[in-house]
């Protein structure tokens, strides 16, 4: 029974926000690129430290790692300051500017990935690029469409499955409910 109410109380967060997202979209396109810079700034913090303890990497992947990172670092917390001071203009900046920071490092990423295949390292996360390259190209070309109909259906997509989460918990509980039941009856 533990289970099954912290799977619904999980389940209750998202669905709470994408009604919130639903509700209030303007106020929720501030929060989620004020998450989204914090992502891009402990990412970029991270990714800095790994590449400056790594002593194997040659200069030139170094150089543009820490350049890409410190653009990123700084971006995001301009995104970040902006999010708190003037969020009425979020909008029509921050989408400029995460589109310019996911473009820099897509490209970056993939000079990156191009040397470390040439060096022997198969294990690249292609799709990641790819994401970014798409996300870039759609934050450029259609800004408006991010701050009304993108997170709609975001909301829309994270409502339904916050409800499909709960029925399925509650499916779930119901047959080891079942199971348990059945196996206590075989017993006797």
């Amino acid at each position: 029974m533990k289970k099954l109410i912290s799977s619904i109380a999980l389940a209750l967060i998202p669905l709470v926000l994408s009604i919130l997202m639903l509700a209030f979209p303007s106020r929720i396109v501030t929060v989620v690129f004020f998450m989204l810079s914090l992502y891009i700034l402990f990412g970029s913090l991270r990714e800095l430290y790994v590449v400056l303890k790594v002593d194997e990497l040659p200069a030139g992947i170094r150089n543009v790692s820490v350049i890409k990172n410190a653009i990123n670092i700084i971006l995001s917390v301009i995104v970040i300051f902006m999010a708190f001071s003037n969020p009425g203009i979020l909008m029509d900046i921050v989408v400029y500017i995460v589109a310019v920071d996911l473009l820099l490092t897509a490209i970056s990423d993939t000079i990156d990935s191009i040397i470390l295949r040439r060096m022997g390292f198969r294990d690249i996360l292609a799709l990641d690029v790819i994401l970014r390259y798409v996300f870039s190209a759609i934050m450029f070309f259609f800004p408006s469409f991010i701050s009304s109909t993108f997170i709609n259906i975001v909301a829309i997509i994270i409502l339904i499955l916050s409800v499909l989460y709960i029925v399925l918990s509650i499916v779930s509980y119901r047959r080891r409910k079942d199971e348990i039941f059945v196996e206590y009856e075989e017993r006797e």
